[in-house]
């Protein structure tokens, strides 16, 4: 009922606008001949006759362009805004279940009840807006908690948010899950894919650290101990720099940090 009444509000906005454009569409043709030559210079007025049909044309899409701006404006104030209001309400419910209470199947999937929505349905509902992009993020750490790894690189990739924090933690956690699914190259090519994009002394160090684990893994011990010596010399604040340092002067002397028995399996 409330959205219904917001479009008549609209179409009442857009409607005056056109009445107030054709008004002063109307009014510019009524201007006498002096008073355009005055305004618009000897050359400008000479334009205007040689090209009137086409200068008014061009008044005209003028116009149209300020009427979609308003229509735009409006529908946004009314609408758009609105629903973003409910939909972060929404999320934050679903973040209540997901992160104070770590029930990550409700966070995904709302509570059975019926009493608010989860993640997958928050995202899909709200897709390109706020809540949804948020939502989509919000949807694949809990698929990650939850140990759902292949629907958590599914909905991770789908993340939009490129800033220097989310961004980044979003290639970290696709990383994670391929690990976790012991597709080590493919978590490899993300933990990369993160400590590269935004170089900062909180996520960095993190991602070099977890690349290095993989090289171990792939027994490319070189290059493990490159990204140690990276840790510790660049980030020496880090709460990973002595870690670092102590793992590369193991494998210097031919002692893995991660010892795995291939033959098990």
């Amino acid at each position: 009922m409330a959205e219904e009444k917001n479009k008549e509000q609209i179409k009442s906005t857009v409607e005056s606008a056109e009445k107030a454009s054709s008004s002063d569409v109307e009014n510019q043709e009524n201007i006498s001949e002096n008073t355009l030559e005055l305004i618009l210079g000897e050359k400008g007025y000479e334009y205007f006759v040689n090209n009137k049909k086409k200068v008014t044309t061009y008044s005209i899409a003028i116009l149209s362009v300020i009427l979609i701006f308003i229509g735009f404006k409006a529908y946004n104030k009314m609408i758009v805004e609105p629903k973003e209001e409910e939909a972060l309400e929404k999320l934050w419910q679903a973040e209540s279940k997901a992160f104070d209470q770590e029930d990550w199947k409700s966070a995904i999937n709302g509570d059975s009840l019926g009493f608010f929505k989860g993640f997958k349905q928050i995202s899909k509902k709200y897709s390109g807006q706020k809540a949804g992009i948020i939502a989509q993020y919000n949807l694949g750490i809990s698929y990650l908690n939850d140990k759902d790894y292949e629907n958590a690189i599914i909905s991770l990739k789908k993340v939009t948010i490129n800033d220097e924090l989310i961004g980044t933690i979003t290639q970290g956690a696709i990383g994670d899950a391929y690990l976790q699914l012991g597709a080590v190259s493919d978590a490899l090519i993300y933990y990369q894919k993160a400590y590269q994009r935004k170089d900062n002394e909180l996520t960095t160090p993190i991602y070099l650290m977890k690349a290095a684990l993989c090289l171990e893994i792939e027994e490319n011990y070189p290059e493990a101990i490159q990204l140690y010596e990276n840790v510790y010399t660049n980030y020496p604040s880090s709460k990973d720099a002595v870690k670092a340092e102590k793992y590369a002067e193991s494998l210097k002397l031919g002692n893995p940090v991660y010892k795995f028995d291939r033959d098990s399996n």
